[in-house]
């Protein structure tokens, strides 16, 4: 005859300090420590342990120096940090191990354009395209944070906006963003 399991309330068995614990059984059979006491094992399988109190343990760092293998992705009592100075470097893979080595130099060098050509100003330094000498990087009007293109300054025809009295006028701002006041203001 086919039935539905009876459904029980299970009480789990808690002791105390010193006592003997059960986890590696099932559910119904475990025996429990009470709150704040661990239960200690030793290294057999299935076997029962001890309530304990937790041990605290001041955990040594491993550190390994360049070209050794460093791991970060593992819990903390198993990292093995890289030496002052030095990076681990890993591959893409979730939790693989890294070699440690020399940080990479961040490159300093700006990239130089010619006329015609996109520049970026209002970016972070390593993405920055700059206008070689005598060009400017012409952006559209009120679009901040465009890229603009290389341009002759005199290729560039900027109408002077211009502020009554009373308006505002922007002059901290790069030139085809700037409002002047109307003369004598």
């Amino acid at each position: 005859i086919c039935q539905k399991p009876e459904v029980t309330s299970m009480q789990i068995a808690v002791v105390g300090e010193g006592e003997e614990c059960k986890m590696s059984v099932a559910p119904e059979h475990q025996v429990h420590c009470e709150e704040g006491l661990v239960c200690t094992t030793p290294a057999l399988l299935g076997a029962s342990g001890t309530c304990q109190k937790p041990e605290v343990t001041s955990m040594q760092i491993a550190v390994v120096g360049e070209g050794e293998e460093c791991k970060m992705s593992v819990a903390p009592e198993h990292q093995v940090h890289c030496e002052e100075g030095l990076v681990c470097t890993t591959p893409a893979l979730l939790g693989a191990a890294g070699i440690c080595q020399n940080p990479e130099p961040k490159s300093t060098q700006v990239t130089i354009v010619g006329e015609g050509a996109e520049c970026k100003t209002t970016v972070a330094p390593e993405f920055q395209v700059h206008c070689e000498e005598g060009l400017a990087c012409v952006t559209p009007p009120n679009r901040l944070g465009a890229s603009g293109i290389c341009q002759t300054p005199a290729a560039k025809s900027m109408p002077t906006v211009m502020a009554g009295e009373g308006n505002e006028c922007k002059m901290s701002v790069a030139p085809e963003h700037q409002v002047h006041c109307e003369e004598g203001l």
